[in-house]
């Protein structure tokens, strides 16, 4: 037995059209979704090929109708195979090749069309995460770019040739074994900014 699915049906030539296609190919009932919750539409689809029989055949226009996304189209490719139900998907071509007089023709494209839906969906997730991988180096170059932060003021790169003279003093009074707190004194900066200076002196000594 041929049942037909539909959803979003409205009073417009398209949908006329898509529920006399039905007539015409053998369907001898029509399920419509009149809901215009996107949430009920699995629902109501669910709940209807609980009712199917074996080697019934669902027919459709369009793959969309089975769900909002690939994942709501393999659960419902998955019932049918899991009832032995037969599908017809009109704008796919589908049609010609659901021959209920062979079933195994059938069962055959059943799991074709459930493998490559699992492949597509495999597929569209490996492009989101190389996508995410992709903008997070993205966004790391342009931290690297800028820097972590605004420039240091007290550096050998120092805009500034007093801030560049401050440098040197605090490493040249480093090297000489002055504690932190006479540097500061001294140059009039924090012990913080002495800290920073020293574990960058180190870090590059090391080098």
């Amino acid at each position: 037995m041929k049942i037909g699915y539909m959803k979003n049906m409205e009073n417009d030539t398209s949908s006329t059209a898509k529920f006399e296609r039905m007539k015409q190919e053998g369907v001898e009932k029509i399920i419509v979704e009149l809901s215009t919750n996107k949430d009920n539409y699995q629902k109501m689809l669910l709940e209807s090929i609980e009712t199917m029989s074996e080697k019934d055949i669902l027919v459709i226009n369009s793959l969309d109708d089975l769900g909002e996304n690939i994942d709501d189209i393999i659960n419902v490719v998955k019932k049918l195979e899991e009832k032995d139900i037969g599908i017809s998907v009109f704008n796919a071509h589908l049609d010609r090749l659901s021959d209920e007089n062979d079933w195994d023709l059938q069962r055959l494209l059943r799991k074709q069309l459930l493998l490559v839906l699992v492949w597509v969906e495999v597929k569209e997730k490996n492009e989101i995460r190389r996508r995410q991988a992709k903008g997070m180096e993205t966004i790391k170059a342009l931290k690297d770019q800028k820097g972590s932060g605004r420039p240091k003021k007290y550096s050998k790169n120092a805009k500034d040739p007093e801030d560049r003279n401050v440098y040197y003093n605090v490493i040249q009074m480093l090297k000489n074994d002055v504690p932190i707190k006479r540097i500061s004194d001294t140059l009039n900066i924090s012990r913080n900014t002495i800290y920073t200076i020293r574990e960058e002196f180190l870090h590059n000594d090391n080098e």
